[in-house]
Parts: structure tokens; C-alpha cells; sequence
């Protein structure tokens, strides 16, 4: 996990022209910006001193938000970044989106069609006209991509709003034809019938094509009757998960939230709050399925996944007011409106989009409730001390736990908590003028009390905001997703997996684990869902223990400590940490070769010109090694040049004289061999000589088992690479020969260990383990 910046990303605005006039010159670039050229006049005035010396959260709003030539410089951010309308909806665009999609889906082209229909749909207005022919015609697409489910969904939308009565029959042809699909014969008629009465309804029709519907809907009806005699039974479409959320091993923890019941939470001076394992846990047993408080979906990824539950969509649906937030439902968005996004709405997001992971601060108040609400919450939490509770965490509501996660406001330097502060302060100026989130708590007071509560209000709100933000810090966790891309070229047949983060979450019993550069457990997400599991046994009474992030197999032990202390600010003394020897452990994979063991041969500190090996102490001197590195570097660069130009075989040659030479003056798993192995196995791939590339490939699986561990993650998605090429190289053998035989068993074994590993970490929802499925039932027909 690496450390959350306030925010350094730019925003692109276009201000009013009153405001371009007057502030545009005088305004910094970016959020960061304005926080560092607010961080060099605070450091010249004091203030940071006057903060630190104060203890409570609101002290230090209150010291920030009164300052006037602060607070001026944060409402003008708020305006400069308030008047851009990329937000506004608009009819005419709606209409050209359409027209074009039209276009589209005459050639058809329904996937370019479906993406213009919705760009109609997002862009238009509420309830108009406009709305209802963008649904309908995307229905239409989706009808002929298969999108049998969101097609329903997109008629039900059209129908509610302002639909031309006179084509409502279309829909209803179209929902039974849907429904047809589907194999729901009863609603399938009731959705004819409903056809023929729309139709009987239009009166500017010929009569001969009147009369040629009706023949095609009762032809239809016929065939829908005769299906619901033949099968009584028919499926329910309840728009449910498409898989079942996994529950703890072992069942819920009542005491616990989210937690199975073998682990306890435990609190002691040294470590603070803690999770102990309570008996013997086994590796791929599933200690957390945790609902995230609150999360915010990066805006890379809005159109993508839904707004308020991280799922992806074909056919999304838009926020009623705003073009920004997309959803999979309409329960979704409303869930959304009622809770957080109608304070985020109407051009607030623009704001937000530059504040990086201070978002997901502002997101945890607007959940934990409307400003009384809050307020009620925080008169209570101050009195309540959470290592003394006997029950941790509420899935009705949870903000309790959020707000006893630590902040370490105390431990943070003096620029890192103004330049918080001043984030805090912004959002809560942003609350007080951009919406109506105090509107509720102004009506509750008299004229007389109001003026006299509003400073308090507005410094009890930001105190908060602060309080969340400065937790995100050590608590957010990035909500990631394996995205498997197409091949670089048609040539190439072996897929690119890599993680995509998707959206910034708090979880709060997930984050009562203690870090351990060697964790004895993974996570997982589906959709929002965090899913922890143990990637060890665990015996009865052991700590169980996260990452956050520095992790002992891909960090050095100074990069990793150097991390916890600037970030989480506490000094690790975990196992990889205070074991002698464990030090170098990341270093053995940049090593040079030990001449006498083939060891790793690592810097010694008495001597600039001798090295020394890590397995068996031999000394010797590294000058030839090193020139033979800095030959191979040239090659690999020659060869990544004619890879570049298409040159396949002058590639693989330059490689493979690099891969030698490397074989030579480098240890077995330095990370630069694997790099120059893979590169050869990639060349052989696109050549279509897959039996060299697998031959590659296996030479460079030991270098990934020895530095990520044998039932790792890294070696699943290697094995996942090997057996895409193994099947390749299958399917050039005669069918039933030996060599087919032989390498199809070969390929079989792979791709077996990989759903052993897979299995052991993820869930059926996951992408790695439904490929490698799916390639373990074509190697069931290859077979046949």
C-alpha cells in the first residue's frame, strides 16, 4: 500500500468569465498547488506551530477556517472549479449521440451503437422525451447483443418516462421477444398482450401494416401459449448476483463484525487492537467478507463500474441531475441520491476529482447521516473508549468503528497535518455553499442562535472530515480488479494480466489486522466486497496479520521500514524484519553469479572490488562479472529495438545472445535473466514456434516460485501464461499422436496447479480463475 497523497492530479476547468477575469491569473494549476503556496505562507505566519499545540480535531478547523486570507483563497477554488458545466445535461447533445448511434446500428454495428445510445442516455435531461427514444433505441441493441437482462431494464426505464404513446406497442413487442429469450412464456404473454393493446390504440397507421402486426404478435402469442402448456416451470429473473457472495469459514462473528468466528479481537499497550486466531486455521479459509463503510470509485473507472456498489455494467444508468456518475440499477442510484451524492451532484465532483483520497473523507460523513445525525454520533463517540468494548463493528451502521480507527494526527509533521487541515476546511466551505447539507440543522435554530452555532457546527464537521481523512492515510485500501488484456497483435496469442485499482474503500474490522512484511493472509475483492483469506495455516493463539503493502518478497528491508515509519508511523520488527539474514533476501535477485556455488554473489561492506556469496561465503572479485552485465544490458536494448521494428527473428537473436550471457555472470533468478527469458519466449510466441516459447518459459518459472513463493499469486499468473502457450503448441500436433498426447497432459498439469492456486486465494467471480476454467474444459474437448 503506498502512501495517499491529498492529491497531486490536475484539473481541467473552465471558468466564468467574470471569475477568469478577476481570479484566473492568481489561482494555482492544481489542488497541490494551492496547498504547497499555502504550506510556504502558513510556515512564514506560524501556524503550523499554533496547530500542533492544540489537541482536538475542530481546534485546528477552527484556527484554519478563521484564518481570512485562507478561507478566501479556498472559496475561490471552490468557484474556480465550481464553473466548469462539463456536468449539465443537454438535450441537443443527447440528440446527436442518438442520430449517430442510429447510423450505427443500420450498419449493424451494435456494439458502436450501444456506446453512442448511451452517451445519448447520460447526456439527457430528466424524464424528457429525449430520455425515453435513447432507452428505447438502446434497448434495440442490446436486444441483438444477447443483453437479454438489461434490455428489460432499458424498456421498463423508456416506458417510465415520456415514451410517444404511439410506439409504446415497439417495447412491448420487444419485451416479449426479450422474455421469449429468456424462456418466461407467462410474462412473455402478458407483455404480448400488452403489444396488442398499444396497438389497437394508434390511430396514424395503414391498416395493412396494423393488420401485418397483429398477425406477427398473435403468431407470437400462439407459440408463447403453447411453450407455457408444454413447461409450467419457467425461470425468475430477479436481478440478483450473478455469483453468491462466500460467508467466513466457520460462520459470522456476532462479536466481530464482518469476521468468521475464529478470531478474536484483542487489545494490549504494545500492539494496540489486534486479531488472534481463536483455533487452527487452515490456508484458504475465509476469515473477512467485509462491506466497505464508504468507497469512491476512482474517476478513471466511472465508466466502467457503478457508482455506489463497483460493479461493471453493459448498459449503465446516469444520475438524474449530472452527465458524471454512472450505475448498474435504479435501486443504485437512489441509493446514492439518499445518501452521499446529492451533496456531491451539480458540479461538486469536479471539485472532488482534484482531492485525490480527501473524497473518501468527505464520503464517510454524508454516509454516517444528515448533520444532526452526525452531530448526535460525535457527542457520543468522544465519550466512548473502543479497547474496552466488548463488541467491535454494526452491519446496520457501522461508523462507530470508522471513527475509532486511528488518526495519528500527533504523530504526523507539522506540513503534512496543515495541508489536511486546509483540505478539510475547503470541503466543509464547500458543504456550507455549494449545497444544503447544513440546511437541516439552520432550520432546527433560532434566528438568535444560528450565527452563534455555525462556527461551531462548521468546525465540528471539518474536525471530523479531518479526523477521516488523516485515517485514510493508514486505513484506505485500494479496491483492485484483474483485467486480462487482448494481445498486443494478431500474432500473438498469450493474453496480459495485470491488477487495475478501481476504487479507494475503508474497512474498518478488516483494518484491526497488524502488519507483517509476511503476511499469513490475502485479499480479494469482488465488486466492493473485501474477502480475506488465509494464505497460510495458522495455528490456535498466532497473530493474524495483513501487508500494508511493503512486502518482504517485492521490497528491501530499508524501503520497507522507511515506508511504515513515514506512513503508518510505527517501526517494524516483524519476522522478516528481526531476522538475521532476512535482510538481503530481495537482494539475491539483482545478484551477480557465485563462480563457485552458482549462489548469489551480494556488495560486501569491508570492500569496494570484492563481492561475497550469500549462500556459501565464497569472496571473489566482480570486475568481469560487471563488464559482461553492461554487454548483455546493450544486447537486451538491440533487441528491444528490432522487437519495436517487427524484426522477430533479429530479436529473438539479439535475447537469446543476452539470455547466454546473462546465464553466465548473473544468479539463476536475477530478475533481469526472467526479464531476457520471458522477451525470448514472447518472440518464439509471435513466430508461432510455442514449443521453444514453453521451453522458455519453464526455464524462468523457478526464478518466480524462489522470490514470490510456491503457491503465490506471481506463479498462478505465470502458470496462466505457460498453459496459453502450451495449448497452442497442442493444437499444432496431429490430434491422438504422441507428441499431442504428451504435451496435452503437459498442459493439463499446468493448468491444474494454476486452479489450485487460484482456487486458494480468489472466488468463481474472479477473471484469472474463470480463464483458467474455461482453458481446462477445451482441454477436456481437445481430448475427446
Amino acid at each position: 500500500m503506498h502512501r495517499h497523497q491529498v492529491s497531486k492530479s490536475e484539473t481541467s476547468c473552465r471558468p466564468a468569465p467574470f471569475f477568469k477575469r478577476v481570479f484566473l491569473n492568481m489561482l494555482p494549476k492544481s489542488w497541490q498547488e494551492l496547498l504547497d503556496a499555502l504550506t510556504l505562507e502558513s510556515n512564514s505566519i506560524d501556524t503550523f506551530n499554533r496547530i500542533s499545540s492544540v489537541k482536538l480535531q475542530e481546534d485546528i478547523i477552527d484556527i484554519c477556517i478563521n484564518e481570512k486570507r485562507y478561507r478566501d483563497k479556498l472559496l475561490n477554488w471552490i468557484i474556480f472549479t465550481q464553473s466548469n458545466a462539463k456536468w449539465v445535461k443537454s438535450a441537443s447533445r443527447a440528440s446527436k449521440f442518438r442520430r449517430e448511434g442510429n447510423e450505427k446500428f443500420k450498419k449493424c454495428d451494435n456494439a458502436g451503437s450501444l456506446a453512442l445510445y448511451t452517451q445519448s442516455v447520460v447526456n439527457a435531461p430528466r424524464d424528457s422525451e429525449e430520455l425515453s427514444l435513447a432507452l428505447a433505441n438502446r434497448s434495440a441493441a442490446l436486444f441483438h447483443l444477447g443483453a437479454y437482462k438489461e434490455c428489460l431494464q432499458d424498456i421498463s426505464l423508456a416506458l417510465q418516462s415520456d415514451y410517444p404513446t404511439s410506439l409504446h406497442y415497439k417495447l412491448h413487442v420487444r419485451r416479449g421477444q426479450c422474455l421469449a429469450e429468456l424462456n418466461r412464456p407467462k410474462e412473455q404473454i402478458e407483455a404480448l398482450q400488452s403489444a396488442q393493446k398499444c396497438l389497437e390504440l394508434v390511430k396514424d397507421m395503414p391498416l395493412c401494416k396494423k393488420a401485418s402486426l397483429k398477425r406477427d404478435i398473435e403468431t407470437a402469442l400462439a407459440k408463447a401459449s403453447s411453450q407455457l402448456s408444454v413447461d409450467s416451470t419457467q425461470n425468475t429473473f430477479d436481478g440478483s448476483e450473478p455469483f453468491q457472495i462466500p460467508v467466513p469459514t466457520y460462520g459470522e462473528n456476532e462479536r466481530f463484525a464482518y469476521a468468521s468466528i475464529a478470531l478474536d479481537l484483542r487489545y494490549s499497550e504494545g500492539k494496540g487492537r489486534h486479531v488472534i486466531a481463536n483455533r487452527d486455521v487452515k490456508m484458504g479459509d475465509i476469515l473477512f467478507v467485509e462491506r466497505p463503510y464508504a468507497f469512491v470509485v476512482l474517476p478513471a473507472q466511472y465508466k466502467a463500474h457503478c457508482h455506489n456498489c463497483c460493479r461493471t455494467y453493459v448498459s449503465p444508468i446516469p444520475c438524474w441531475e449530472c452527465t458524471m456518475v454512472l450505475y448498474c440499477s435504479e435501486a443504485c442510484r437512489q441509493e446514492s441520491w439518499d445518501q452521499y451524492h446529492q451533496w456531491e451532484c451539480h458540479g461538486g465532483l469536479e471539485l472532488l476529482h482534484s482531492i485525490g483520497i480527501a473524497h473518501l473523507g468527505l464520503r464517510v460523513i454524508l454516509k454516517a447521516g444528515p448533520l444532526p445525525k452526525l452531530k448526535g454520533s460525535y457527542m457520543k463517540l468522544q465519550k466512548s473508549l473502543p479497547q474496552l468494548e466488548d463488541t467491535y463493528g454494526d452491519k446496520e451502521d457501522n461508523y462507530r468503528a470508522v471513527y475509532h480507527l486511528m488518526p495519528h494526527l500527533e504523530d504526523m509533521q507539522h506540513q503534512d497535518l496543515f495541508q489536511y487541515a486546509m483540505t478539510a476546511c475547503m470541503l466543509t466551505l464547500y458543504l456550507s455553499q455549494c449545497t444544503d447539507y447544513f440546511k437541516e440543522e439552520a432550520n432546527s435554530l433560532s434566528p438568535a442562535d444560528l450565527l452563534q452555532d455555525r462556527k461551531s457546527v462548521l468546525c465540528l464537521v471539518g474536525g471530523v472530515i479531518l479526523r477521516h481523512i488523516a485515517q485514510l492515510v493508514c486505513n484506505g485500501h485500494a479496491i483492485t480488479k484483474l483485467d486480462i488484456s487482448q494481445p498486443e497483435n494478431e500474432n500473438q496469442e498469450v493474453l496480459m494480466e495485470r491488477q487495475v485499482r478501481i476504487a479507494t474503500a475503508i474497512y474498518p474490522s478488516a483494518s484491526m489486522m497488524n502488519h507483517s512484511c509476511d503476511p499469513n493472509i490475502i485479499n480479494s475483492f469482488y465488486n466492493q466486497y473485501l474477502i480475506v483469506r488465509a494464505c497460510k495455516d495458522i495455528h490456535e493463539g498466532e497473530e493474524v496479520f495483513n501487508c500494508y503493502g511493503p512486502h518482504f518478497r517485492h521490497m528491501s528491508s530499508p524501503e520497507r521500514k522507511d515506508i511504515l515509519r513515514s506512513q503508518y508511523f510505527f517501526y517494524c520488527n516483524c519476522r522478516p524484519c528481526s531476522l538475521s539474514g532476512q535482510e538481503d533476501f530481495h537482494e539475491r535477485f539483482s545478484a551477480l553469479l557465485c563462480l563457485e556455488c552458482s549462489g548469489p554473489l551480494l556488495q560486501s561492506s569491508d570492500s569496494a572490488h570484492h563481492m561475497t556469496c550469500s549462500d556459501c561465503g565464497h569472496r571473489q572479485s566482480f570486475s568481469s562479472l560487471a563488464g559482461a552485465t553492461f554487454k548483455a544490458h546493450a544486447l537486451f536494448n538491440e533487441g528491444s529495438m528490432a522487437l519495436d521494428m517487427g524484426d522477430m527473428k533479429e530479436a529473438v537473436k539479439k535475447f537469446e545472445a543476452c539470455w547466454n550471457l546473462r546465464q553466465r555472470c548473473l544468479y539463476r533468478s536475477h530478475k533481469d535473466l526472467s526479464a531476457c527469458g520471458d522477451q525470448v519466449a514472447k518472440c518464439y510466441s509471435m513466430l508461432g514456434d510455442y514449443g521453444r516459447s514453453v521451453e522458455c518459459l519453464l526455464r524462468c518459472l523457478p526464478a518466480v516460485e524462489e522470490q514470490f513463493g510456491c503457491n503465490s499469486i506471481e506463479v498462478a499468473n505465470e502458470l496462466q501464461k505457460i498453459s496459453d502457450v502450451m495449448m497452442c503448441d497442442v493444437s499444432q500436433h496431429g490430434q491422438g499422436s504422441a507428441a499431442y498426447l504428451e504435451k496435452h497432459k503437459k498442459a493439463t498439469e499446468f493448468v491444474q496447479r494454476a486452479k489450485q492456486i487460484l482456487e486458494l486465494h480468489y472466488g468463481l467471480w474472479n477473471t484469472g480463475l474463470q480463464d483458467i476454467l474455461d482453458k481446462e474444459q477445451q482441454l477436456k474437448q481437445m481430448k475427446m
